[in-house]
């Protein structure tokens, strides 16, 4: 019920996200009226317009007003491309510098488990360097040809898990970010930047050899990222079809996976993840999992706060009118005192 709640357009959306068993209900909504306008400005919002083009092109005839959705799909393809250059460009300037990265987020994702970066589009790189080693490899990098901010950004930076973005000297709009964490100073969880190098896997790409996070670490951050960094109010459709991918993988350990959730206390952000992906993508983690990770609340309060988050996930659909709203919401579904995450919330660094 909460998916038949939003708008076609939203429905649609998110639909693609899941897989195959997903296509009969796509079919549906194609068959009746869209807004292609609304669809296009949300599949841009959510970097989603390749996938979602061709995903709704191969189930049915589209009219001619969704022809600029194609040509969105096909700019996008080709920044995909090019990101995809710039950053094994980038991976070589960094190793000439002596400097190991780890690939996370999208980055990870795209060269190991989607095959390209068009396969997962993105905004930007993420890559995960020692504090030590950060201003050197930011240098490097701009002697590359990336470009600094705004002078203005660096005192908001301080203390935050990344320097500055670097900009594709380019002008392609594209940026590059230099981890030192997962998150600001100061987080809740029980998760380092040494546990993430720790624990990574060396994969060979393009004939490079690079670091990504183990398939636990990369799922954990994900959940973690989306839940409490983001709030659940961004990126719901990249982390729902980055979950349905890392699934498939079918290397997920979830005894092992639930311990972590816990032992690191990200398990309410992971059972929201879960949770709204089973029911508004159809993806689906085992069901005992999600027992495991919930909170300690009835199920017709999940039910009420799952309908909220749902209406939150997407910016055309019913959104909060306040942050008063937002906030209380977030932090009866995300239950911090619960999780241990003491006074530490995400917007502390907004």
């Amino acid at each position: 019920m909460s998916l038949a709640s939003l708008s076609p357009e939203a429905q649609l959306l998110l639909l693609t996200a899941g897989g195959e068993k997903n296509d009969p209900a796509i079919r549906a909504l194609l068959e009746k009226p869209v807004d292609w306008a609304k669809l296009s400005w949300l599949a841009e919002q959510e970097r989603a317009t390749p996938v979602l083009w061709r995903r709704v092109s191969a189930l049915a005839p589209l009219p001619a007003e969704a022809q600029a959705l194609h040509r969105m799909a096909m700019v996008s393809e080709f920044r995909m491309s090019h990101l995809e250059t710039r950053l094994l460009s980038a991976l070589d300037t960094l190793a000439a510098a002596n400097t190991e990265v780890v690939l996370l987020k999208g980055a990870a994702l795209a060269l190991t488990v989607y095959g390209s970066f068009v396969a997962r589009p993105m905004s930007d790189v993420d890559l995960l360097v020692s504090r030590d080693d950060a201003v050197r490899a930011r240098d490097a990098l701009l002697a590359a040809g990336w470009t600094s901010g705004a002078a203005t950004q660096n005192e908001f930076y301080e203390g935050h898990h990344h320097l500055p973005p670097l900009v594709d000297g380019l002008g392609t709009g594209t940026s590059l970010e230099l981890h030192t964490s997962l998150f600001f100073e100061g987080h809740p969880f029980v998760l380092t930047s040494e546990d993430i190098r720790r624990r990574a896997e060396r994969v060979t790409v393009h004939g490079r050899t690079v670091l990504v996070p183990s398939v636990h670490d990369q799922l954990l951050h994900l959940c973690l990222h989306f839940a409490w960094s983001h709030m659940m109010a961004t990126g719901a459709w990249r982390a729902f079809r980055d979950l349905d991918a890392l699934l498939k993988t079918e290397r997920v350990e979830w005894k092992s996976f639930t311990a972590l959730a816990k032992g690191t206390r990200g398990a309410s952000a992971c059972y929201w993840t879960f949770r709204l992906a089973r029911t508004l993508a159809g993806i689906a983690v085992p069901a005992w999992v999600e027992r495991a990770l919930a909170p300690p609340e009835p199920e017709f309060a999940l039910r009420r706060l799952e309908q909220h988050f749902t209406y939150d996930l997407l910016p055309t659909e019913n959104i909060s009118p306040s942050l008063w709203l937002t906030y209380t919401m977030w932090r009866a579904g995300l239950r911090p005192r619960w999780s241990g995450h003491g006074r530490v919330r995400p917007w502390d660094r907004a």
